[in-house]
């Protein structure tokens, strides 16, 4: 299953907007890079791809190694995803 999330924060301003732009700041995941544990099988993987004033960054971490203060901004995705798959 691909599941996914999209939000444009200049396109759609608001409270999830705002929201979204702390858990990312808070979240530090723009100074991330891809981090998977080596021997770890059947687990999740995340892909965040975010563009800030115009510089994009994306990172991967597995299920194992998402950093607690990186935990809410996923919390948030998730709640937000949906299947991408067309049916």
């Amino acid at each position: 299953m691909y599941v996914g999330f999209q939000l444009d924060t200049e396109q759609q301003p608001g409270p999830e907007a705002e929201e979204l732009k702390s858990l990312v700041k808070a979240s530090g995941i723009m100074g991330m890079s891809d981090k998977r544990v080596d021997k770890a099988r059947d687990v999740y993987l995340y892909t965040w791809q975010i563009t800030d004033n115009g510089k994009e960054h994306s990172v991967t971490l597995d299920q194992l190694s998402v950093p607690e203060e990186t935990k809410p901004l996923l919390d948030f995705c998730m709640a937000r995803s949906k299947n991408m798959l067309p049916d």
